[in-house]
């Protein structure tokens, strides 16, 4: 699938693109080239380092930029978006901020895409733009339908879009950060004892964007089946000494996370491993067909209460043996 490919991956030297990188070159030894397109030109040096026998190429740049966004997309076959100002508190403090790299930034990169005839663009996205309550959220569901849109308006570009939760590890989660203030002064600020997540691992999260890869048809969301937490389960996991402080919803944050709302019910159907939310422009019996899937019920709702796949205390620290 990516072999004798050259990929362009946004924000590249993020957790997601450097295990994206790792495994991509593992799985697919044959690709071409992969192109880290991201604006902190430290941050490249060090993942220049991490491969050295990879042959990568970084271009420093953002994605508010199109001129920048046009030249990073020249000479590539498919492009992994992943790159987005996706801190909630720091994006309702600077919406358009957020407006800039997430919505301009996603039609940059469709123009781009279509200037330079790249055949696939797969846009990483969060379970938070199903349900908006904040600037982040509300910026990612402008994006998805902006790649939503992208592959009627043209046909030869195959777009398509995964919704994750929380990815294990990755700058700004709660492990880390509860890992941390667990060692420093034994506290840990909990929001709210009611409060849900998605989470899933790295590699998790990138072997769910090679099998989107290869099989999606094109307009698509994906919801895939992940796991969800409580965050008292993550608190005990971390340090069932540790003390508790509830210090409430930070803005923008809600109780759980939705994955697929009631109001997607009517156009969303259950495979295996995912929920996929055809297009408003899709044939849904095409979409069953193609995913061996089946339309679920009017007013069906995946969210990480209801989630029957919830993480237990061993599973999570399981997770932490192995970062540590």
């Amino acid at each position: 699938m990516l072999n004798n490919q050259r990929i362009l991956i946004t924000g590249g030297t993020g957790s997601f693109g450097q295990k994206f990188i790792e495994l991509a070159f593992h799985t697919y030894p044959q690709i071409k080239e992969a192109v880290i397109f991201s604006r902190n030109p430290e941050k490249q040096e060090a993942m220049k380092r991490r491969f050295p026998h990879v042959p990568l190429r970084f271009i420093c740049g953002d994605m508010a930029h199109p001129e920048e966004v046009e030249k990073a997309c020249e000479n590539v076959d498919i492009i992994i978006h992943t790159a987005a100002l996706r801190i909630v508190p720091d994006a309702e403090v600077d919406p358009w901020g957020a407006v800039e790299t997430n919505v301009i930034g996603a039609h940059n990169l469709i123009q781009g895409a279509v200037k330079h005839d790249v055949k696939q663009i797969l846009a990483l996205s969060t379970d938070m733009a199903s349900l908006v309550n904040n600037t982040y959220g509300a910026t990612k569901m402008l994006s998805d339908k902006l790649f939503i849109a992208a592959h009627r308006q043209y046909p030869s570009l195959k777009t398509s879009v995964i919704r994750y939760g929380n990815m294990f590890g990755s700058a700004g989660t709660v492990i880390p950060f509860f890992l941390k203030k667990a060692k420093e002064d034994g506290v840990l600020p909990v929001t709210d004892i009611k409060m849900t997540r998605f989470m899933a691992t790295l590699e998790e999260c990138v072997h769910i964007a090679f099998q989107v890869l290869q099989n999606s048809i094109g307009g698509e969301i994906i919801a895939p089946k992940i796991k969800s937490y409580n965050i008292m389960t993550v608190a005990q996991a971390v340090d069932s000494h540790a003390k508790i402080e509830i210090v409430g919803l930070r803005p923008g944050e809600k109780l759980y996370e939705e994955m697929v709302t009631r109001y997607n019910s009517f156009h969303t159907i259950e495979a295996q491993d995912a929920y996929i939310i055809i297009p408003p422009y899709g044939d849904k019996e095409v979409f069953c067909r193609h995913y061996s899937a089946r339309p679920v019920e009017i007013g069906f709702e995946f969210n990480s209460e209801n989630n029957p796949n919830k993480m237990t205390v061993e599973d999570i620290q399981s997770l932490i043996r192995a970062i540590q």
